[in-house]
């Protein structure tokens, strides 16, 4: 079962540094969540109750700040002659192979937080919903060449209009 998410394929894994990226990320938004909720309960609730909702908040904060390493090592991208092959997951592994030739555009992103890192996210769009992928955390100099390969690669193999 293992290698139908490794196919014979060089992976590229993406920087440790994306891990603290989305620690952070994580750390701010639900702190922030927390908070709101746990004021907006104090009105309604009785205190014990609020105070849960504030150990569950944290607990739930912690579980994300830990986990982000995990999930930043699960995701890997290839690039094959055909196609680019997109795996990532922890619970519900994923294995995407989009085909060059269906590829419409490459986008490229960049947050405030990642372009503090010096980090941006490739998004692949294809015609279907289903097959486009995204590739984040790359070191913006990767991202770019990685951007300008998939655009060549999808010109060479596009299909005659």
């Amino acid at each position: 079962m293992s290698d139908l998410f490794t196919p014979t394929a060089d992976w590229q894994r993406l920087p440790s540094a994306y891990a603290t990226v989305r620690r952070l990320g994580a750390l701010v938004s639900n702190l922030i969540a927390t908070a709101i909720v746990a004021v907006a309960a104090q009105f309604f609730l009785e205190w014990p109750w609020v105070i849960g909702i504030v150990v569950a908040g944290l607990g739930w904060t912690l579980w994300r700040v830990i986990r982000a390493g995990r999930w930043v090592r699960s995701f890997g991208y290839a690039e094959r002659a055909e196609d680019l092959l997109i795996t990532h997951g922890l619970w519900n592994r994923q294995l995407t192979a989009i085909p060059y030739g269906r590829m419409l555009s490459v986008n490229v992103e960049s947050g405030p937080i990642e372009r503090a890192w010096g980090l941006a996210k490739l998004q692949l769009v294809t015609a279907s919903v289903h097959s486009a992928g995204h590739i984040p955390g790359l070191p913006q100099a990767e991202a770019a060449s990685l951007r300008d390969r998939l655009i060549a690669a999808g010109e060479a193999q596009a299909l005659p209009l």
